[in-house]
């Protein structure tokens, strides 16, 4: 069984259409919706939205743990638990409820074997925002002793997949020091999850197979680093006023949205057109970001209903058989 991890806090039709989205082009997947203490909706608004929405593929994780920007990784503990209970699972995926797919085939590629991680080393001085608080991090630093002093490795982690049997080891591992660990500027299920999985021997089958938004603003905010940071003194710090200041002025220009040009790329399986933004460098390292024929998703898709690329994706899925 492949399960689906995935956490939700807002708009219950809209869970319920990313639910049926799932349906179409992952049908071999049962979804676990995990539901934020923070939750702007009740469970009863999310039982009608479910049902009203026909989303026979998803259950409802009963546990509840507080979430917030960068604090999502105890959601997908929590969901890992609960499907480690149930005693049937192979593989474990994991989304955001502004992702969505686009194209069908996506239980065929996973079934290539392997877990589906970037393999990211996060180096002191990388242009990556989250590195240097990530490195500081107290509680990331003893994950990675007791792993015998394991290097720190990032992963995007919607689109992320693991071999059930190693994500569970990795959970078991994280839950105690994740209880412990204060809190941290820095999203900690991009790092922890994909260090302890490395650690642990998690080989390699492939990359995550959802395309990000976030990727696509790196590629440009870097290139202006690598002009800015010599300007500034060196490898920057990611405070400094004049860098968060070019970088908010960049985020409000909405250049690296995701759009239906770039849904209809992956939805083709334009590998050509993909192939440019195969890999990434901070600075440090250059990583592959994704598979250019493993892409199958998008990130970020507005949770509105009324969203016109929502509603073009949606299209897709009633074109595509």
């Amino acid at each position: 069984m492949i399960y689906v991890s995935l956490p939700v806090h807002t708009q219950p039709f809209v869970i319920a259409g990313q639910l049926n989205n799932f349906a179409h082009f992952f049908p071999a997947a049962r979804v676990v919706l995990h539901v934020s203490a923070e939750a702007r909706f009740t469970p009863a608004a999310l039982a009608s939205a479910l049902a009203a929405g026909h989303c026979h593929n998803a259950v409802v994780n009963p546990l509840r743990a507080s979430t917030s920007w960068g604090n999502i990784l105890a959601a997908h503990l929590a969901n890992i638990a609960w499907i480690r209970a149930q005693g049937d699972a192979t593989r474990i995926c994991l989304h955001a409820s502004n992702d969505m797919l686009v194209r069908p085939g996506l239980a065929a590629w996973l079934a290539r074997g392997g877990n589906f991680l970037n393999s990211h080393p996060v180096l002191p001085g990388s242009y990556w925002r989250f590195a240097a608080p990530a490195l500081a991090d107290p509680a990331l630093q003893a994950l990675c002793r007791k792993l015998g002093n394991a290097p720190v490795i990032a992963s995007q982690v919607e689109g992320a997949s693991v071999d059930a049997a190693l994500l569970f080891d990795v959970a078991t591992l994280l839950a105690p020091k994740l209880a412990d660990a204060s809190p941290a500027r820095y999203p900690r299920e991009e790092v922890w999850l994909s260090t302890a999985a490395h650690a642990l021997g998690g080989q390699p089958g492939g990359r995550p197979y959802v395309f990000s938004e976030i990727h696509r603003f790196d590629r440009v905010f870097w290139q202006v680093l690598r002009w800015l940071d010599p300007l500034l003194g060196g490898p920057g710090d990611p405070r400094h006023p004049v860098r968060r200041a070019i970088e908010y002025a960049m985020i409000k220009s909405g250049f690296h949205r995701i759009d239906r040009r770039w849904v209809d790329r992956i939805a083709q399986d334009a590998a050509h057109a993909l192939a440019p933004y195969e890999s990434l460098s901070d600075g440090k390292v250059r990583w592959q970001v994704f598979d250019r024929h493993g892409l199958f998703g998008v990130k970020r898709v507005p949770r509105r209903a009324g969203s016109p690329l929502r509603a073009h994706i949606d299209r897709l899925a009633t074109a595509t058989p």
